[in-house]
């Protein structure tokens, strides 16, 4: 749910920012109004403004606001729509709860139930290591043994 108040959150902060740089351009590209009354150089006749105004038509700056305006206006009717209508009653909040409670207590049988297998496998495991290394060492005295045995020397008797 906050994940997606979020989103939307992030989506109405760049349909503000899309529209606010739209009522810029808008400033930037109208053209003057004059009015007899005030007596003041209008930015028509500024070169960096007749610059701007030749380097971008203005049908297609108001067209590409337009395009992202709607996106987001798009973006923003499906994140309302995925929202929780209203609040859930108590009574499917208290059944949704036992459904978790008895998810969980199944679920803990399940876990109890293979940590018992699994300890009597590592019993038996360790039962064939405890094996193995008793054969070892019974190999390892049977070596020691035969070694010095073939060391002793043979007496020949001579007859």
């Amino acid at each position: 749910m906050a994940d997606r108040l979020t989103e939307l959150q992030d989506a109405i902060n760049l349909q503000a920012e899309n529209l606010c740089n739209a009522i810029g351009v808008i400033q930037q590209v109208a053209q003057p109004s004059f009015f007899s009354d005030f007596n003041w150089s209008s930015r028509a006749s500024k070169p960096e403004y007749q610059a701007f105004l030749q380097g971008q038509p203005p049908d297609d700056i108001g067209r590409n606001f337009a395009v992202v305006i709607a996106a987001t206006a798009r973006q923003l009717d499906a994140l309302i729509g995925s929202l929780p209508e209203e609040e859930a009653s108590s009574e499917i909040q208290r059944a949704a709860f036992q459904h978790l409670v008895e998810d969980y207590r199944t679920e803990g049988w399940k876990l109890t139930r293979v940590t018992e297998r699994l300890e009597s496998r590592l019993t038996e495991v360790r039962l064939f290591l405890t094996a193995i290394a008793q054969t070892q060492l019974t190999t390892q005295s049977l070596e020691t043994e035969f070694e010095y045995t073939d060391v002793i020397p043979c007496r020949l008797t001579s007859g």
